[in-house]
């Protein structure tokens, strides 16, 4: 079990992982629509996906040539980012 925890751990640590999760957050998103999101290029954008895929974060669904990624367990994983956004966001009013 802690392997399964650090792992997510990791995955969460990385803010493009985290701003990529936010925009599954709202439903499935294909990788196109994720790396216009992020203004990032596809390798970079998929590198992440594998990343939260291995920690169990998101699934992928796998329709012709295109691939659509969605939270795993969006009930835990949205009121989790919240709380990390709003960590952030008391980390960055603390630097001012």
């Amino acid at each position: 079990m802690t392997d399964v925890v650090s792992g997510a751990c990791r995955a969460l640590a990385h803010p493009v992982r985290r701003a990529l999760l936010r925009s599954m957050s709202a439903g499935e998103c294909d990788v196109g629509h994720l790396c216009t999101g992020a203004a990032l290029d596809q390798p970079t954008v998929s590198k992440h996906l594998a990343a939260l895929r291995r920690a169990g974060l998101v699934q992928v669904r796998v329709e012709g040539p295109r691939r659509c990624y969605s939270l795993a367990h969006p009930e835990t994983l949205r009121p989790l980012l919240a709380l990390l956004e709003e960590l952030a966001n008391r980390d960055d009013a603390a630097e001012r």
